[in-house]
């Protein structure tokens, strides 16, 4: 008798663990999805009150706003925009933080093809995800900004084979004092590409070991109180891809490459 009694009733604790299964499911997912939104850009703006929310018209690239032409001093920076091709090995080089790794040759390619490329993926991207913020157009972007750069010794998991010039310098924004925000009152949002290039295998600033081919963007989220010409906040948003095997960059994967990380950035808002 004792067994008829327990089978019934592990039968029915059975039954309540398959109808409360979902239930923990839905919440796990209500948990994650609360993390993932908690880690997202648009979760750390500081509070704007009442102020009218503007975006700057035109996607600006960094190194179109310092007073630096040199190719090799933009890549240095890690500024620049294009696909870059390392040749001849390496070579060590004395810098003022010491001797470097450097690949010996760099070929600067496809600027504007890149730039273009960029431009309109961050312009869907601020499109999309800034719907409710009026358009303003920048006078003298060049003019508008003060930027200097503080060099980020931080380790990374893969330093030494990593797709970036190491020591990383970031960039620190203000607002001149000569901008000219046309009397507008507000916030304005500026977005700036840091970085966005292809590269074959070889090897960056102080990468003993180098790195296949591969990609890699960077995007600034600038947000400025317009007539307190004060920088409120800025999001450094990127994404990169490294190819496991391919020494040679297939530029006709690069367009699909590009997509993949530019995507990843937006979800980052």
């Amino acid at each position: 008798m004792k067994k008829c009694f327990l089978i019934p009733s592990i039968g029915i604790e059975i039954a309540e663990m398959i109808t409360l299964r979902p239930v923990f499911l839905l919440l796990l997912l209500s948990f994650l999805w609360t993390c993932r939104s908690a880690s997202s850009a648009l979760t750390r703006l500081p509070a704007f009150g009442e102020s009218e929310l503007f975006v700057s018209e035109e996607i600006f690239l960094l190194k179109d706003l310092i007073p630096i032409t040199n190719k090799k001093e933009i890549f240095n920076k890690n500024l620049f925009v294009g696909d870059l091709n390392f040749s001849g090995g390496i070579a060590r080089e004395k810098t003022i933080w010491g001797e470097q790794v450097v690949t010996k040759q760099i070929e600067f390619l496809n600027e504007t093809g890149v730039k273009g490329e960029s431009v309109n993926y961050v312009r869907s991207i601020v499109t999309n995800k800034f719907k409710t913020y009026q358009k303003f157009t920048i006078f003298q972007p060049s003019k508008s900004f003060q930027i200097q750069f503080e060099r980020d010794l931080t380790k990374v998991a893969d330093e030494g084979s990593d797709n970036v010039n190491i020591p990383n310098e970031i960039p620190q924004l203000t607002v001149s004092s000569n901008a000219d925000f046309k009397g507008k009152k507000g916030v304005l949002l500026v977005p700036i590409i840091q970085y966005a290039y292809s590269h074959n295998a070889g090897w960056f600033n102080g990468q003993d070991w180098g790195c296949m081919a591969g990609v890699r963007a960077k995007l600034l989220l600038v947000w400025v109180q317009m007539e307190t010409k004060t920088v409120l906040h800025v999001e450094g948003l990127e994404s990169k891809q490294k190819e496991l095997q391919n020494n040679r960059y297939n530029y006709l994967d690069r367009t699909r490459n590009f997509q993949k990380i530019w995507k990843e950035i937006g979800e980052q808002i």
